[in-house]
Protein backbone atom coordinates (compact mmCIF):
# COMPACT_ATOMS: atom_id res chain seq x y z
CA UNK A 1 0.00 0.00 0.00
CA UNK A 2 1.72 3.25 -1.09
CA UNK A 3 1.24 6.35 0.93
CA UNK A 4 -1.16 8.07 -1.36
CA UNK A 5 -3.36 4.71 -0.96
CA UNK A 6 -3.84 5.81 3.08
CA UNK A 7 -4.63 9.55 3.44
CA UNK A 8 -4.23 9.64 7.65
CA UNK A 9 -1.11 8.04 7.70
CA UNK A 10 0.34 10.73 4.98
CA UNK A 11 -1.15 13.42 6.84
CA UNK A 12 0.76 11.98 10.42
CA UNK A 13 3.87 11.80 9.06
CA UNK A 14 3.87 14.95 7.17
CA UNK A 15 1.28 17.67 8.35
CA UNK A 16 0.69 16.94 11.64
CA UNK A 17 3.96 16.69 12.94
CA UNK A 18 4.68 20.00 12.31
CA UNK A 19 3.62 22.98 14.10
CA UNK A 20 3.94 25.35 11.11
CA UNK A 21 0.85 25.92 8.27
CA UNK A 22 0.23 23.62 6.11
CA UNK A 23 -2.05 23.26 3.23
CA UNK A 24 -4.77 21.01 2.00
CA UNK A 25 -6.78 20.79 -0.85
CA UNK A 26 -11.24 20.53 -0.05
CA UNK A 27 -12.56 17.38 -1.68
CA UNK A 28 -15.88 17.17 -2.12
CA UNK A 29 -19.21 19.45 -1.51
CA UNK A 30 -19.32 18.89 1.99
CA UNK A 31 -18.26 22.47 2.89
CA UNK A 32 -19.86 24.86 0.00
CA UNK A 33 -20.60 27.37 -1.02
CA UNK A 34 -17.78 28.75 1.27
CA UNK A 35 -15.36 26.08 0.34
CA UNK A 36 -15.54 25.28 -3.52
CA UNK A 37 -14.43 21.38 -4.31
CA UNK A 38 -10.81 21.88 -5.35
CA UNK A 39 -10.10 25.27 -3.07
CA UNK A 40 -7.26 25.31 -1.40
CA UNK A 41 -7.09 26.07 2.51
CA UNK A 42 -4.63 27.12 4.97
CA UNK A 43 -4.61 25.09 7.95
CA UNK A 44 -2.95 26.84 10.83
CA UNK A 45 -2.00 23.99 13.77
CA UNK A 46 -1.33 26.97 16.79
CA UNK A 47 -5.09 28.82 16.24
CA UNK A 48 -6.91 28.16 19.21
CA UNK A 49 -10.21 26.24 18.38
CA UNK A 50 -13.27 28.39 19.04
CA UNK A 51 -17.03 28.21 18.40
CA UNK A 52 -17.71 28.91 14.52
CA UNK A 53 -14.55 28.34 13.45
CA UNK A 54 -13.43 26.59 10.69
CA UNK A 55 -11.05 23.22 11.77
CA UNK A 56 -10.02 20.21 10.90
CA UNK A 57 -10.24 17.88 13.52
CA UNK A 58 -9.38 13.95 13.99
CA UNK A 59 -12.44 11.94 15.60
CA UNK A 60 -12.90 8.08 15.36
CA UNK A 61 -9.59 7.02 13.00
CA UNK A 62 -11.27 9.99 10.27
CA UNK A 63 -10.07 13.16 9.63
CA UNK A 64 -12.94 16.08 9.06
CA UNK A 65 -12.85 19.51 7.50
CA UNK A 66 -15.96 20.84 9.27
CA UNK A 67 -17.32 23.97 11.44
CA UNK A 68 -16.78 23.24 14.93
CA UNK A 69 -19.91 24.09 17.02
CA UNK A 70 -20.68 24.30 20.29
CA UNK A 71 -24.56 23.89 21.07
CA UNK A 72 -26.03 23.32 24.35
CA UNK A 73 -22.65 21.92 25.86
CA UNK A 74 -22.43 19.82 22.95
CA UNK A 75 -19.53 19.92 20.35
CA UNK A 76 -20.55 19.62 16.86
CA UNK A 77 -18.98 19.38 13.43
CA UNK A 78 -21.34 20.43 10.81
CA UNK A 79 -21.13 20.84 6.99
CA UNK A 80 -22.18 24.34 5.28
CA UNK A 81 -24.13 22.30 3.27
CA UNK A 82 -27.45 21.30 4.57
CA UNK A 83 -27.13 17.66 3.04
CA UNK A 84 -25.17 16.38 5.27
CA UNK A 85 -25.72 16.12 9.13
CA UNK A 86 -24.03 17.05 12.13
CA UNK A 87 -21.40 14.53 13.56
CA UNK A 88 -21.68 15.00 17.81
CA UNK A 89 -18.07 14.61 18.77
CA UNK A 90 -17.25 13.27 22.81
CA UNK A 91 -13.83 14.02 24.26
CA UNK A 92 -11.95 11.66 22.08
CA UNK A 93 -10.99 14.03 19.32
CA UNK A 94 -7.81 15.72 18.39
CA UNK A 95 -7.60 19.44 16.95
CA UNK A 96 -4.94 19.69 13.80
CA UNK A 97 -5.93 23.07 13.28
CA UNK A 98 -7.48 26.13 12.41
CA UNK A 99 -8.46 26.91 8.42
CA UNK A 100 -7.04 30.48 8.50
CA UNK A 101 -7.21 31.23 4.46
CA UNK A 102 -8.55 29.58 1.24
CA UNK A 103 -7.46 30.42 -2.07
CA UNK A 104 -10.03 29.36 -5.04
CA UNK A 105 -9.00 29.36 -8.83
CA UNK A 106 -8.94 32.75 -10.50
CA UNK A 107 -10.06 34.21 -7.35
CA UNK A 108 -8.68 36.04 -4.32
CA UNK A 109 -7.37 34.81 -1.50
CA UNK A 110 -10.00 34.77 1.66
CA UNK A 111 -8.55 35.07 5.36
CA UNK A 112 -10.48 33.92 8.11
CA UNK A 113 -8.63 35.85 11.23
CA UNK A 114 -7.69 39.59 10.29
CA UNK A 115 -6.40 41.34 12.82
CA UNK A 116 -8.87 44.27 14.24
CA UNK A 117 -7.25 47.88 13.74
CA UNK A 118 -9.21 49.47 16.86
CA UNK A 119 -8.47 46.03 19.45
CA UNK A 120 -5.67 44.71 17.96
CA UNK A 121 -7.42 41.59 18.47
CA UNK A 122 -7.57 38.86 15.82
CA UNK A 123 -11.32 38.50 14.58
CA UNK A 124 -12.69 35.44 12.93
CA UNK A 125 -15.10 35.82 9.74
CA UNK A 126 -17.29 32.91 8.75
CA UNK A 127 -17.39 34.41 4.83
CA UNK A 128 -13.54 35.52 5.07
CA UNK A 129 -12.70 38.89 4.03
CA UNK A 130 -9.44 39.57 1.57
CA UNK A 131 -6.66 40.81 3.43
CA UNK A 132 -6.06 44.83 2.88
CA UNK A 133 -2.55 45.61 1.42
CA UNK A 134 -0.95 48.65 3.47
CA UNK A 135 0.93 50.74 1.03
Amino acid sequence: MSALDNPKALFQSTCSTNSEPYALQNIGDMMSPEFSENCIIIVDPGMPIHNEAYVIIDFNDELYFRQYIIKNNKHLLRCINSSYGDIQLNNDFEVRGCITQQKQRKQKSLHYYLLDKESGEMKFSKKGKEKEILS
